[in-house]
């Protein structure tokens, strides 16, 4: 019993998770720092498990895999659709050879690849 609740927590967590990445790039329409390959791969994975789902006719099972796979579905689209935006820091500094901004932390230029000074 006590499994059984955990793991519709855990599912509850996953998919709140995933939207609060979709709300993050609804926001701020800057996807520069997210992997598409990464959540093209992640779909795959959710998707060839939904033929374990139909396998086993397993309610909570069906239910991860909706409510993981359509949250990561929509980021791809928003990737994709967003991946020329940009969402301008003005505190942010810029590179000296590019002109592009670049985040604090950053050592190098993530375009062009030069030390930042």
């Amino acid at each position: 019993m006590i499994l059984t609740v955990l793991s519709w927590i855990a599912i509850a967590i996953l998919s709140v998770s995933y939207w609060f990445q979709i709300w993050k790039i609804h926001v701020h329409k800057e996807v520069r720092d997210i992997s598409l390959t990464y959540n093209i791969l992640l779909a795959i994975g959710f998707g060839i498990l939904t033929f374990t789902v139909y396998e086993e006719r397993s309610l909570i099972f069906f239910v991860k895999q909706v409510s993981t796979t359509l949250p990561v579905i929509i980021i791809i689209i928003q990737v994709i659709y967003h991946r020329h935006d940009t969402w301008h820091d003005l505190a942010l500094k810029r590179c000296n050879s590019c002109s592009k901004e670049v985040e604090r932390q950053w050592k190098c230029c993530a375009y062009c690849g030069n030390k930042i000074i």
